[in-house]
């Protein structure tokens, strides 16, 4: 009689009760891990891709980013599992790709052995094989997470406050807290000195923290400085891999560093990039005076908004400059959603050369502490804005 021995812990997914085991031992896993768990180990040996898991994680996530979480809940499942991201037993990290759950190709190869030669090395392994390490409280980094999310979605005092009590219950050792601290720092009270200073520690204890170099780079942006932005980010910049919504902000985070050339080159302009990537590398070419390219960009995010037949047809049949000029003003108008943020409408109406209309709407973002409002100052929307008076006291105001 022979037995197949798999030397790494069993993994048991039972959908039905909707409970994993690990070696016989239940793990306590939320509805969130258990879903991740499943979806990898459904597809053995096969690379996951980060999009393909939050597609499936937050099916319904499509405007707000979802990077952090997923790296959230990934370092959750591993403490969890006790996996090691440099040397896995269970989940494989393909770098700037995603993930593969390989504990069943483990298994597949693993010897078989003989009935007494098996529960020797079973013997011997209980006695000098390590357990897997207890599972540290990431409930509060979580639960932070979610709160987060929230202000970001629908900032105010009210979701500032609550995202600040839960920051404060979390690892204030954690990188990935450290980062959000941050970020709500800057984005709900414009505390730039903090902000630097939580970013710069998260750094210190994680310099591979992707999160905290983009938000520190982010703020340098922000106060002009670009040179050092695209310093911060110069591993991503070299990495011809980056997608999704990390290049779309890549992009943007280019443009405000005065580099549209490499924006250009970043951002996706082919007709399956997103609305986000659209608008990245349409404001990129253009400023680089490459009208037509711009314009055929604009023209895939009007398809996707969708615009109307007769306003495709202004916009592709005049000459380049005036067909570009023709989709700006469309955009003023149509391309929006209701209830957008009033950063956003200020940029659009710059855009289409609405100045007036661009700074009240500027005075509202600023009035309601909008957490974009801190682009203020490296925004290029806002060029032929920056010698007015009213202009330049909303910068101060931001602190920028």
């Amino acid at each position: 009689m022979f037995w197949s021995l798999i030397v790494a812990p069993i993994v048991t997914i039972d959908r039905e009760e909707r409970c994993v085991t690990l070696a016989g031992r239940p793990l306590e896993l939320s509805p969130l891990l258990l879903r991740l768990v499943t979806h990898l180990a459904d597809r053995p040996g096969r690379l996951v891709s980060r999009g393909e898991l939050k597609g499936a994680l937050w099916p319904y996530a499509e405007r707000i980013d979802t990077e952090r979480r997923l790296n959230t809940a990934m370092r959750a499942l591993r403490a969890t599992l006790g996996d090691d991201a440099d040397e896995p037993r269970f989940i494989e990290t393909v770098r700037s790709h995603g993930y593969r759950w390989i504990a069943t190709d483990r298994a597949a190869s693993a010897p078989r052995l003989g009935l007494a030669a098996a529960a020797a090395l079973v013997f011997s392994l209980m006695l000098s094989s390590p357990q897997p390490r207890p599972a540290p409280d990431l409930t509060p980094t979580l639960t932070a997470q979610n709160a987060m999310e929230q202000w970001r979605r629908a900032p105010s005092a009210a979701t500032a406050k609550q995202a600040s009590t839960l920051l404060s219950k979390a690892d204030a050792d954690q990188p990935s807290v450290l980062a959000m601290r941050a970020e709500l720092e800057l984005g709900s009270e414009w505390q730039w000195s903090a902000a630097e200073r939580d970013y710069r520690r998260a750094l210190d204890l994680d310099p591979r923290n992707a999160d905290a170099r983009l938000g520190l780079a982010w703020l340098r942006a922000n106060q002009g400085r670009g040179g050092e932005a695209i310093a911060l980010v110069r591993e991503l910049l070299g990495n011809t891999v980056v997608s999704g919504d990390r290049r779309a902000s890549l992009g943007w985070l280019l443009i405000r560093s005065g580099r549209p050339d490499l924006a250009a080159a970043t951002c996706g302009s082919d007709a399956s990039a997103s609305v986000n990537d659209l608008s990245c590398s349409h404001e990129a070419l253009a400023a680089l005076g490459r009208y037509a390219e711009a314009r055929t960009a604009a023209l895939r995010l009007m398809a996707q908004a969708p615009a109307t037949t007769a306003d495709i047809a202004r916009v592709e049949r005049a000459a380049a400059t005036d067909g570009y000029s023709a989709f700006l003003s469309w955009r003023a108008r149509h391309f929006l959603r209701p209830g957008a943020p009033w950063f956003q409408q200020a940029q659009v109406l710059a855009d289409a050369g609405e100045t007036r209309s661009a700074l009240s709407a500027l005075e509202q973002s600023i009035a309601r502490r909008e957490p974009m409002a801190v682009k203020i100052a490296s925004t290029p929307s806002f060029d032929r804005m920056r010698g007015d008076p009213r202009f330049r006291a909303l910068v101060d105001a931001v602190g920028a």
